[in-house]
């Protein structure tokens, strides 16, 4: 955490809300800015009485925002009743925020949360100051960690609740790839597969876990803002080239795909947002990630990963490797307990006739360990 012109680390993994601040403190700041992020917040976290353990219901990335609120002693449960939300204005790919208004005894507040390029140009901050949170952000970003700005505004009124917003501090929290992700990426370059990664995330975010997983080697990374500079043309020319996408939207995977299919590739595209559709549509092969995957993404694919995680079998690829024959191009994603993190395209060299032998297994979920993207 930064609040207050101070860095703070929280104990503990997972969903179990247990930890400790270091250092240790009872600032009123530190309170505001995780009463924030809670209440901004649609995720619940419940205790499985069956397995002893916590799991979230919702957005893990939120729950993960509830898990350290409650370390602080600020129940989501609690917060939701003494400042029952009335209003709100929902995230999208396109905005990277959510602001959400409450009634509280001085009147309604906006509490919004979001990528902190986006939250800040909306609070009244000196740029001097602006810049230096911003670099903050950039290096939480370089060690992995998905970085969320809170900022909040009070007498909110929906028209204007996104400007002037008093800042309130940065949030980042690690959301580390599974294990057995580095090592099917691995199997994947065995057998001649290219994984690309496609990612809301902030691009350092995204190198961090790509290089971690042996994806990003010699290639760019890209984000939406530098493919949105880029013509069809000169996209063509560069989409091969391109390991790493960050910051990207729904409109930027519908170009990732029509691009690669433009350079001959068979595409195959995973998502599970009603966003994610006209993607899903367009791709040659659409996969519905099956426990998250609206009934939109289900009804436009044709293929679901029942687990909601995709895992690739790449022995079983192996066997299509054809030097100079026509690629598929295949999206898939790596999922941290249950949640997809990240999109990944992969290249396949193979043979046109492999229909019964490309293996998609869906392996389920667990316990989450962002991050939803």
């Amino acid at each position: 955490l930064f609040v207050n012109g101070q860095t703070l680390e929280i104990s503990g993994a997972g969903y179990e809300p247990r930890g400790e601040f270091s250092p240790d403190t009872k600032d009123e700041a530190l309170h505001r800015l995780l009463s924030a992020a809670a209440l901004a917040s649609d995720a619940h976290i419940v205790h499985n009485e069956s397995t002893g353990r916590w799991d979230v219901k919702g957005d893990p990335t939120e729950g993960a925002l509830v898990v350290a609120a409650h370390k602080a002693g600020l129940r989501k449960t609690d917060l939701d009743e003494l400042f029952p939300r009335i209003d709100e204005i929902p995230f999208t790919s396109e905005t990277k925020r959510m602001t959400t208004f409450h009634q509280t005894p001085s009147g309604v507040v906006a509490y919004s949360k979001g990528a902190p390029e986006v939250v800040l140009l909306s609070c009244a901050l000196a740029a001097t100051d602006r810049a230096a949170i911003l670099e903050i952000a950039r290096q939480m970003a370089g060690d992995a960690l998905r970085v969320l700005a809170v900022a909040m505004k009070p007498n909110a009124v929906r028209e204007t609740a996104e400007r002037e917003m008093m800042f309130l501090g940065l949030v980042g929290m690690i959301d580390p790839p599974r294990p057995e992700a580095a090592a099917a990426v691995q199997k994947c370059k065995e057998a001649g597969i290219k994984v690309v990664m496609i990612t809301g995330d902030h691009p350092l975010t995204a190198q961090a876990v790509a290089r971690e997983l042996g994806i990003l080697n010699t290639g760019r990374v890209l984000t939406g803002a530098d493919l949105e500079m880029l013509s069809e043309e000169e996209f063509d020319r560069q989409v091969e080239a391109i390991e790493v996408y960050a910051r990207v939207s729904p409109t930027h995977k519908l170009r990732v795909v029509t691009a690669l299919q433009r350079r001959g590739h068979i595409t195959a595209m995973t998502g599970d947002g009603v966003n994610d559709a006209p993607t899903l549509k367009k791709a040659d092969i659409g996969i519905a990630m099956g426990i998250t995957g609206t009934d939109v993404t289900i009804r436009v694919s044709i293929a679901a990963a029942p687990g909601g995680q995709v895992n690739i079998a790449a022995s079983s690829m192996a066997s299509f490797q054809s030097a100079g024959e026509r690629a598929i191009s295949l999206s898939g994603a790596f999922v941290v307990d249950g949640q997809m993190v990240l999109d990944v395209l992969i290249t396949i060299p193979s043979a046109m006739s492999v229909s019964g032998d490309l293996v998609v297994e869906g392996a389920g979920g667990g316990e989450n360990g962002n991050r939803s993207s």
